[in-house]
């Protein structure tokens, strides 16, 4: 009778899942609801708790998936089974990633998340420093005691056949769905947080276990480390930090912002090196060049990265890169680094950026909103599209187009990004002029090219014929390069143009710009202070000539006739040239005493820029930034009028 009676129940699978989802549901939303009473800055609060409810239905959701999947072998291979006691291991699990999450966030002000594949190797501290909170601890034991109540839900073990292997299935179906965020292509991550566009709002609305195991998963290889640069004393480093930012007090700032409409069209892998004209002597980017001799415009700008997350950076936050890094998708990217659209919400502009890609490829969009735009839209927001997608999304055509009818609900004064598209591929859809009549590579790169030209020059024509109530300016520049066979600095060189009818008279810059000089540049046009960045704005005539690049170790520094490449590792690894632009770089030479120095100054300059940036001090790295004590207050009061 008793054996009889051990066998008239079984395990529901699907019951038992959603039981035990419902209770660590409940139970780390309401241990997210107390750390974010903290976390969140004023104002913030129920928007960032109530932001965070993806990440604490996920890490439930994950949890109790785990527990069924160990229950529903045993259950089919032991006659008995305990009811009680399942959920108390993933509980755990839960309490003390939350626990220890809570006391890392109390020491730096960030979540464990991307350090989290580095907790064993400090296992011994940990275990102290949990220790030390035995009340938390006791609280813990206490909770786990009341959840190893808490039974698996019951089933009829007659005529059971299949069911257990379908229940199971759906447990499984569902635990990835709400894992991953719903059936989008890309899966949610921590840095979804980041959409909330402020780092203190992001750290508050990201549960911390999820940010743990996520980390975990990630594993060490993902997880961004400072490059080593010991080369040279802390002391000289410094000394020649202030002597390229000179420590001068700033100029008095008009007390209202200009209110002009921004657009910053990120031109998608635009090289340089592809936008010579052919042999035969048509251009291949007719309309750049023309946009460009109106307005402020080069093909010698220096790139800050390879990949486009890494050129938002130096374009938006006017800020070295990790060399041969980025830091979107790193728990760098939750620090805030006061940068050209967050600046731009304190003074009450309305911010959106578009991409003709998926929204969030390598984390681009939540990289952008944690950059200050408010709104982030990709492929998957287009539905009129004209033309078949290529590999990576919609054409420039349609995202334009997109872009336009969005502009149409924005209130004035506008911040606009574009990451476009068409040339993220090689592909030309059929009706479509092309420049030159083959399939090869080189023929696509350029033909890819002439098209995004046709279609760049025609957005333009739009804004020239929209009904503005405030000036505006748009900025075309590349992201990055891409598909380039040649030396480092041919791969670096990118287009730039600033064309701003009324506001900047054409010409050329009178030095080899940076990506990092873009900010600079509109926020002097729009009468906003940004001391904290790294570049200098290309309408100063006095500005020092400051630009790098870099590749696989080696670091190359524009001089104003020639450039010196050399590697971090060792820097009397050293090669150098003549280089005057637009002219072509000559054969490369001895390197002369002056040279030599201005490696010394390269050096110095990463070396500084990455202790900062490793260790949250960004807005301190240029000495003119020292006299800033409250930027956001700055620009807060130089509202629009």
């Amino acid at each position: 009778m008793a054996m009889t009676q051990s066998h008239s129940s079984r395990p529901a699978l699907f019951r038992t899942w959603l039981r035990f989802f419902l209770l660590l549901a409940l139970l780390t939303w309401g241990l997210r609801l107390l750390a974010s009473a903290l976390m969140a800055p004023e104002g913030l609060w129920p928007t960032a708790w109530w932001w965070g409810l993806r990440f604490d239905l996920a890490i439930a959701a994950l949890l109790a998936g785990l527990t069924v999947l160990v229950i529903w072998p045993l259950a089919r291979l032991l006659p008995r089974l305990p009811r009680r006691g399942w959920l108390a291991p993933v509980t755990a699990i839960l309490l003390f990633a939350h626990l220890g999450d809570w006391l890392y966030w109390q020491e730096t002000g960030r979540h464990v998340g991307y350090e989290a594949s580095e907790l064993m190797n400090s296992a011994g501290s940990l275990g102290g420093m949990l220790m030390a909170q035995w009340p938390y601890l006791i609280a813990i034991l206490a909770l786990l005691g009341l959840v190893a109540l808490v039974p698996w839900s019951h089933a009829s073990a007659r005529r059971q056949g299949l069911r257990p292997e379908l229940a199971m299935l759906v447990v499984i179906a569902s635990t990835v769905l709400i894992v991953r965020g719903g059936i989008s292509g890309v899966p949610q991550s921590p840095d979804d947080a980041l959409r909330l566009g402020e780092p203190e709002a992001a750290t508050a609305a990201l549960n911390g276990a999820y940010a743990a195991l996520h980390g975990l998963q990630r594993g060490k290889d993902h997880r961004l480390e400072p490059m080593v640069l010991d080369d040279m004393s802390e002391q000289e480093a410094r000394r020649r930090l202030d002597a390229l930012y000179p420590d001068t007090s700033p100029s008095a700032a008009p007390s209202e912002a200009r209110p002009v409409n921004v657009i910053v069209v990120l031109l998608e892998s635009w090289a340089s090196e592809f936008m010579q004209p052919l042999e035969d002597g048509r251009a291949v980017t007719p309309r750049f060049a023309a946009l460009a001799a109106q307005g402020l415009g080069t093909r010698n700008m220096i790139t800050g990265g390879r990949r486009t997350t890494e050129g938002m950076f130096s374009l938006f936050c006017s800020y070295q890169n990790p060399p041969g890094e980025t830091i979107a998708q790193t728990g760098l990217a939750m620090r805030d680094y006061a940068c050209l659209p967050e600046l731009l919400n304190h003074a009450g502009w309305q911010s959106a950026f578009f991409q003709g890609s998926h929204e969030n490829t390598s984390g681009t969009g939540a990289f952008a909103q944690s950059l200050g735009f408010q709104a982030s839209f990709g492929k998957e927001a287009i539905d009129e599209r004209s033309l078949p997608e290529n590999y990576w999304g919609v054409y420039d055509r349609d995202l334009y187009q997109f872009v336009l009818n969005n502009m149409d609900a924005m209130a004035e004064p506008m911040l606009v990004g574009i990451n476009t598209n068409t040339t993220h591929d090689t592909s030309v859809p059929e009706g479509v002029d092309r420049l030159i009549d083959s399939d090869g590579r080189q023929a696509g790169i350029r033909n890819t090219l002439y098209m995004a030209d046709a279609d760049l020059g025609r957005f333009v024509e739009d804004l020239e014929a929209r009904d503005w109530r405030h000036p505006w300016l748009v900025v075309l520049v590349s992201d990055h390069t891409s598909r380039v066979e040649g030396t480092i600095l041919e791969r670096s060189r990118l287009p730039f143009a600033l064309y701003a009818p009324g506001l900047v008279e054409p010409g050329t810059p009178a030095r080899t710009p940076h990506q990092r000089d873009v900010a600079p540049t509109v926020a002097e046009l729009l009468g906003l202070p940004m001391p904290t960045a790294m570049g200098h704005s290309l309408l100063d005539p006095s500005a020092p000539q400051l630009a790098e690049y870099h590749q696989a170790g080696t670091l190359g520094w524009v001089m104003e006739e020639s450039v010196v490449e050399f590697s971090l590792r060792d820097p009397s690894q050293q090669r150098c040239f003549d280089w005057r632009p637009p002219a072509g770089p000559g054969p490369q030479r001895a390197c002369a005493a002056q040279e030599q120095e201005a490696v010394r100054d390269a050096y110095a300059l990463t070396q500084q820029a990455q202790d900062a940036l490793f260790s949250g001090m960004t807005q301190r790295l240029a000495p003119r930034a020292r006299h800033t004590t409250d930027l956001r207050a700055q620009v807060a009061g130089r509202k629009t009028p």
